[in-house]
């Protein structure tokens, strides 16, 4: 049982996900069908694991690859990538970076650790990276590739988790990406891609003058869906491929919630012990009593956990206690004292409950933001 811990231990620590041997074959196909390589370029896998994209590179044809693997489960040499040599240069660099597991604070990625190695975080970390205590590490296994790129034509391949693409995370990563590539390719798909339920995608980072100054966003779920966005798109919008493309092809129509509810941060009771409203009884609370004050009343969405995300419930401000699954939104003034409304809302939102599960590929866990809510229409 000890080993076994160790074992589970010792993978999120090093962000070991693994990505599944078919799910590295498509990976490789999308990179090689948008650029044209000779097979004698030379190819980095910085963190190979147990070798399923340099095995699959070497079933291509190409063999001048090298890899780094921290893991001596995995190699007799092992090698930390933060301590490979800048000066060695690849046309492409390929592979699944260890992802930061966010309760696990050995699985970030620390540069005091690095300050006084051969190669200090400096070298390849912004001057404000630098700085901080830690960060992701996917974000610097990023940064530091692009240290090792041989040209303009050269690309970065990388699964990576879908949630480093949410609007407004990783903004500083992104930034320096937009500097240095005019082309970013974004694919997912309907498989899952690690053993983990994380979901993952395929970030190309790369030059084509076809996509000049360009984001292509690609979903695969039996058919191909293309979506070609301007580049900046990667700084102000969420480009998840399967909720983009929902978002885009599955309009509304009506008045925005938005029109009735304020988006201001609501103080309420909340415990995660003494609740009365939890995502489990949540729908038992749509209607208002008779005799209660309807200003008492707010609405609460459930916003996270994969059955009950979108659930929504009128809640007594003053009496109830809640968990912390809720976002909590009070009515605009002129409809405080609307019964009606504020329950058609509810029932509208209960009703399209599937709408929210389709906006939810961010985490393991199905999650909502609040705009998620304030845009849905009645």
């Amino acid at each position: 049982m000890q080993l076994i811990t160790e074992m589970k231990d010792k993978k999120f620590i090093w962000g070991q996900y693994f990505t599944q041997k078919e799910i590295v074959k498509k990976c490789i196909d999308l990179i090689l069908k948008y650029k044209k390589y000779d097979k004698k370029i030379r190819i980095l896998e910085p963190s190979f694991g147990t070798g399923n994209f340099i095995q699959i590179l070497k079933e291509k044809g190409f063999s001048n690859i090298e890899g780094c693997e921290i893991d001596s489960e995995f190699t007799n040499n092992p090698c930390d990538f933060f301590l490979y040599p800048l000066k060695e240069k690849f046309d492409l660099i390929i592979g699944n970076p260890p992802f930061t597991k966010y309760n696990v604070k050995d699985s970030y990625y620390q540069p005091k650790k690095y300050f006084i190695s051969s190669i200090p975080p400096g070298e390849y970390l912004t001057s404000r990276l630098v700085k901080k205590e830690k960060m992701q590490i996917e974000n610097a296994f990023i940064l530091k590739s692009i240290k090792h790129l041989k040209d303009e034509n050269s690309a970065i391949g990388f699964v990576l988790p879908i949630s480093f693409f949410i609007k407004g995370k990783n903004l500083e990563i992104k930034k320096e990406i937009l500097k240095i590539f005019s082309t970013i390719i974004i694919y997912q798909n309907d498989r899952r891609w690690v053993d983990e339920p994380i979901p993952c995608c395929f970030g190309v980072f790369t030059d084509i003058e076809e996509f000049k100054d360009k984001v292509v966003l690609l979903y695969e779920d039996g058919g191909n869906v293309e979506e070609v966005l301007d580049k900046l798109t990667l700084l102000n919008e969420e480009l998840i491929p399967k909720s983009f493309l929902y978002k885009k092809n599955n309009h509304l129509s009506g008045i925005p919630l938005s029109k009735f509810l304020s988006d201001k941060r609501i103080k309420y009771k909340k415990s995660y012990k003494e609740n009365n409203v939890s995502g489990a009884n949540i729908l038992e609370k749509t209607l208002i009593s008779k005799n209660e004050d309807v200003s008492d009343y707010y609405l609460a969405v459930v916003r996270v956990g994969n059955s009950s995300v979108g659930k929504a419930g009128l809640i007594n401000i003053k009496k109830d206690i809640l968990n912390d699954m809720f976002y909590v939104f009070e009515f605009k003034e002129e409809y405080t004292q609307d019964r009606e409304l504020k329950e058609k809302i509810c029932r509208m939102l209960n009703k399209n409950q599937e709408h929210f599960k389709n906006l939810t590929f961010r985490v393991g866990s199905k999650s909502i933001k609040k705009e998620d809510i304030l845009d849905f229409k009645i």
